[in-house]
């Protein structure tokens, strides 16, 4: 995987660029595709194929399209991406995809996003022409599609959402404070938080001297922050339970605020997200994310939903 940029005719890495890709991964970048097929663009297929695109592969399949795997910076030609039904891009916000998408722009290609979704989100995932995030179709959506009301489909999905989860009784009357992953696209992106954790520690400590803080690391994170304040507390509990047992929830832009909205804690963002864009739509913004998405495991795909939201040729499939 390695080569020149510059070529009109195919995608490849420059040459000062080492991409490190483990045994795992580069299985799945080797499989041919069938006759008619679908190309997923993702940096760790081994963990993303298992969770959400099995399931999508398997139902594509039953329509005789097959996934195909590949690197952001793999080595392509345009035929490849020609001969396809189209392409997806997951976390296609990162760094990684620039080159890519470049080409693809420059060879009149179009692409679309895949991204897990919400409530929870190892269950969902939703398809979108414009992007992830901020740059999603929701964005600037005016949500008028929705239906007059929308209780019944967030009252719902809360029940069924903290069903059965306790309340966190390890402090009392606290903030809660979900932190993210540094390198999180979202926070790089969308927030002033760029130089780490940390930084949104010393400051959500120095906001609130004299109240409870419940502090909670992103799953994936080891790094060993400090807590200075003696009201400062780490807790690996279920960020549902921490939610229930909250007088708020301050964050920058997690997932975790949108659960947090859904339970109907109050909320405090520090970043840009879909919450921010529709501050007065709180409710609508929720009910369209749980319209907007497919649930993995029912594999309640559409294939007409999917053609609305995403640039694959599946006029043929309707």
């Amino acid at each position: 995987m390695s080569g020149k940029m510059g070529q009109s005719n195919a995608i490849s890495i420059s040459a000062t660029e080492v991409v490190h890709i483990s045994a795992c991964n580069s299985a799945f970048y080797q499989a041919q595709p069938a006759s008619s097929y679908v190309i997923i663009f993702t940096l760790n297929p081994v963990e993303q194929v298992p969770i959400w695109l099995a399931a999508l592969a398997d139902w594509f399949q039953r329509l005789g399209i097959s996934l195909v795997y590949r690197h952001p910076l793999q080595s392509l030609p345009v035929e490849f991406f020609q001969r396809s039904l189209g392409t997806l891009l997951w976390s296609g916000s990162v760094p990684q995809f620039e080159p890519l998408k470049q080409f693809m722009r420059a060879n009149g290609l179009q692409y679309s996003f895949i991204e897990c979704g919400f409530f929870p989100q190892t269950q969902y995932i939703y398809f979108d022409r414009q992007g992830i995030n901020v740059d999603s179709s929701l964005a600037a959506n005016d949500l008028n599609w929705l239906p007059e009301d929308v209780t019944p489909i967030l009252q719902q999905k809360r029940e069924l959402f903290f069903q059965g989860v306790p309340t966190y009784a390890g402090q009392q009357d606290y903030v809660f404070v979900p932190l993210q992953l540094a390198q999180d696209s979202n926070v790089q992106l969308n927030s002033r938080f760029v130089n780490g954790m940390q930084e949104f520690i010393d400051y959500i400590e120095a906001l609130y001297p004299n109240q409870t803080l419940v502090f909670k690391r992103h799953p994936r994170d080891n790094t060993n922050y400090q807590l200075r304040s003696a009201r400062s507390y780490w807790s690996a509990d279920c960020s549902r339970a921490l939610i229930k047992g909250a007088t708020k929830v301050h964050g920058i832009n997690s997932t975790v605020l949108f659960e947090a909205e859904l339970y109907g804690a109050e909320t405090i963002i520090e970043g840009d997200c879909l919450l921010t864009r529709h501050a007065d739509r709180k409710t609508e913004l929720l009910s369209a994310l749980m319209l907007w998405q497919f649930d993995v495991q029912q594999q309640n795909f559409c294939v007409e939903k999917i053609a609305q939201r995403s640039f694959l040729a599946l006029d043929a499939y309707l």
